[in-house]
Formats: structure tokens, C-alpha cells, sequence
């Protein structure tokens, strides 16, 4: 007995339906980056391996900073992650990894919350890793007291003073009264500008119970790409990077892209090491580890090799962009009921991205981006020049090699006036 053909029918759309969503599922660009990490959807050496340096370095120079510097979306957050994973692997490092964007509000962020960020993760690590089980009562004591003192450092405190004529409390019969002092990290207040000093004795009775057990300490700081100026940043170099380095603490850190040009000081006097993370090249003869991203996500099941080529070169070698590209283009198939995606699914895709990039641009920014496209000139030390690049409407592929972003430029208005 044949089977009935609307009963085929749907099978067959079903079964389509499932390659799409498997599809969509590996190529999600807004999944944590480690999920996919873990689930095996990355190419370790897209950026040369560059989360061994990183980990090596901290590895071998207890106490060493280095920064990352990158664009928006080329996997800063994948390789920090990635070298916290090897040097847990290791087996010879206590490492913390802290996205201090989640953890307060970086529009009020001064010198403090990181260290007051630092101590809760420190604090949080050593007693899920079971260290205070074979200690003595002494000790015990000591980090409680430590661990109160960090948790009133960055919440905020109670403190209660003899008052006069008020009423008791009712189960203590104490006369007094509340004053609450803010802390570094209880959003979206600003938090109070207080003396670091402060912190950094409870935070070594911490570290120094840490390396009682031949462990280093490392720390990573994700999220600080995302400060709204590079003098926060600096604010933060000064301060907590200072004191973290004093008490021999590793640090690896994500910053804003544009604490490499203008005007200010130089980032190399400030760390051990800066990594800095450029635009792959998507040029057809070396867009190779493009697409090695996108067959390494099983996007090839779906895409065709004029596809791929498409969508790699509209992505301008940012990671984020080539996703992105992959997964609408997936979307614009499923829509048509097409069983591949092809090439206008693919153009489609690249133009939305591009007009994503062109909306909120100027008269004055969008003739930067015809000077950079018809003469190759970029002043990266110009501050509408490092809006750009910072937003991503520029390239940076060498030191001297800056370009409009490919989804972008063939979108760009015509100046009124040649």
C-alpha cells in the first residue's frame, strides 16, 4: 500500500524543517560563546591559537597583564574563555572569569567595582572548590570575616549608631538607628568613590589561602569593550589594575578598540602584553579560515561553494557579521521554501546587514567613508574616524590597511557635493 501523498508531503516538510532549525541552531551568533564552545563549533586556531599566548603568558608570569583589544563581534570573548579553559586544564591556576557587564552598570563605573567584582567571584570559587574544608577554626574565621568585609565593599553596609530619644529594637532593645552606604556594585546608582585601600586586605587573606596551596591567581575581565570612553577605562588601569598588581593577580582583559588611537597614553606602558584582534581577510585567496568557521558549524549543508564565497566576503572577516550573513540567508531560504540556500538569499542577507551599519550615519561621516573608499585615506588618530571603526563601518585589517565594510559600501548615498 502506497503511502498517501499529503502524508508524504508532510514528512517531507518536516523533515525540511529540522535541517533548517540544526542549521539555525549551530549558526546563532548571539549564543554564548561558551556553549559553543563546548558544544565543539570552533575553530581554536582562527586567530593563531591566540588564547594559548594569552594563557602561557599567565601561566608563566604570575602576576602578568595583558589586554585584548578588538572590533565588536571578531571573538574576544571566545578567546578569553577559551584560555581560561586551558589553564584550568592545566591544573596549576585558580582562574576567574568575571563579565563585569553583567555584574553592574557600566554607565556608572569608577575605580572599585572590579576589585569589588574580583573579591565576590574569589570568594564564591574557594568555597565551591571545597578549600575551606581542611582548615582550622582560625582561618575559617579569618576568610568569613574576609568574606563579609568584600560582600559590604561592593553591596553597600548597615551601620548602626547609639541614637537618642528613638525606640528600641524590639529583639535586642538597642537604641540606634540605620544608615545605609552604597556600594560598587548596586545598579544603577553611581557608586561611591572610596579608597581602595580598603579592599585589598580582605582580598589577600583570600589569595594568600589560594597560593597556601601552590595555586596562582588569574583573573579575566570581559565586558569592559563595552565602557562608554577609553578615560573610564584608563580610570580603571590606574586604580584596580594597579592594586591587583601588587597582590601578584594575573589579568587578562577585554578593552574598547579605541584605547589603541587618539589622543592619550600609551596602552604597551600599562601592560605586559596587548593582543589586538583584526578583521579576517575575506579575500578570495585567503578567506580560508572564514570559511572554515562556517563548515565547522555544518553551514555547508545547506550552503552551496558560490554561497559561502558570498557571504564571506559581505562579512568582511568579522566573526559576528559572517554568522549573522549565514543564519538570514538560512531564514530567507526557509521562508521561500527553498530545500538550499542560494546566492539571493545570500544578497538579501548582505543587504540588510548593510543598511543595519548605514542607519544613524551623517552627511560628515558618510563622506569619511567615500574618502576611505575612493582614496584609501583613514586618520585613525581623528575622533569621527575612530566612531567608525569602533562601530564597525570601518575595517581594520593591517596598520595601514583600512576599508569601508563590504555590506555597507554599496549602499552609501551620493555626496550632494563632489
Amino acid at each position: 500500500v502506497g503511502m498517501p501523498a499529503t502524508i508524504s508531503k508532510s514528512m517531507q516538510a518536516s523533515q525540511r524543517r529540522e535541517r533548517f532549525r540544526e542549521y539555525m541552531r549551530k549558526l546563532n551568533p548571539t549564543a554564548p560563546a561558551k556553549l559553543a564552545i563546548d558544544s565543539g563549533l570552533v575553530v581554536e586556531d582562527l586567530h593563531r591559537s591566540l588564547f594559548k599566548t594569552l594563557a602561557a603568558r599567565a601561566d608563566l608570569e604570575p602576576g602578568s597583564q595583558q589586554l585584548l583589544v578588538g572590533g565588536t563581534g571578531s571573538g574576544k570573548t571566545t578567546e578569553l574563555l577559551m584560555a581560561e579553559k586551558w589553564l584550568e586544564q592545566q591544573g596549576q591556576t585558580l582562574c576567574l572569569y568575571i563579565d563585569i557587564s553583567s555584574e553592574t552598570d557600566l554607565s556608572g563605573f569608577n575605580s572599585g567595582a572590579l576589585l569589588a567584582g574580583f573579591g565576590l567571584h574569589l570568594a564564591r570559587a574557594f568555597s565551591r572548590k571545597g578549600f575551606e574544608d581542611d582548615l582550622d577554626d582560625a582561618t575559617k574565621g579569618a576568610l568569613k570575616g574576609a568574606r563579609r568585609e568584600i560582600e559590604g565593599f561592593a553591596f553597600g553596609i548597615i551601620k548602626s549608631f547609639l541614637a537618642g530619644p528613638v525606640s528600641p529594637d524590639r529583639k535586642t532593645g538597642v537604641l540606634f538607628v540605620k544608615k545605609r552606604t552604597p556600594g560598587k556594585l548596586s545598579p544603577p546608582f553611581p557608586a561611591l568613590q572610596r579608597d581602595i585601600e580598603a579592599i585589598l586586605k580582605p582580598l589577600e587573606v583570600f589569595i594568600t589561602a589560594v597560593q597556601a596551596r601552590s595555586l596562582d591567581v588569574v583573573v579575566i575581565f570581559d565586558g569592559l569593550d563595552r565602557l562608554p570612553s577609553p578615560d573610564r577605562f584608563w580610570a580603571v588601569v590606574d586604580q584596580d589594575f594597579r592594586a591587583l598588581r601588587q597582590m601578584r593577580v594575573g589579568v587578562m582583559a577585554a578593552a574598547p578598540q579605541s584605547v589603541l588611537y587618539g589622543q592619550g597614553r600609551a596602552v604597551s606602558e600599562h601592560f605586559d602584553r596587548v593582543h589586538q584582534i583584526r578583521a579576517l581577510s575575506p579575500d578570495p585567496e585567503a578567506d580560508g579560515y572564514l570559511k572554515s568557521v562556517l563548515a565547522h558549524r555544518g553551514g555547508t549543508d545547506l550552503l552551496g561553494q558560490e554561497v559561502v564565497e558570498l557571504i564571506c566576503k559581505g562579512s568582511g572577516g568579522v566573526l559576528r557579521d559572517l554568522i549573522t550573513l549565514a543564519r538570514d540567508a538560512g531564514e530567507a531560504a526557509y521562508i521561500e521554501g527553498a530545500e538550499q540556500i542560494l546566492a539571493e538569499h545570500a544578497i538579501a542577507a548582505i543587504k540588510q546587514l548593510g543598511g543595519s551599519y548605514l542607519r544613524g550615519l551623517g552627511p560628515d561621516q558618510i563622506g569619511i567613508l567615500w574618502r576611505l573608499k575612493k582614496e584609501r585615506s583613514f586618520d585613525v588618530a581623528a575622533g569621527p574616524n575612530i566612531e567608525l571603526l569602533v562601530t564597525g563601518r570601518v575595517l581594520e585589517y593591517s596598520a595601514t590597511d583600512f576599508r569601508v565594510h563590504p555590506a555597507l559600501e554599496p549602499l552609501l548615498p551620493e555626496l550632494e557635493s563632489k
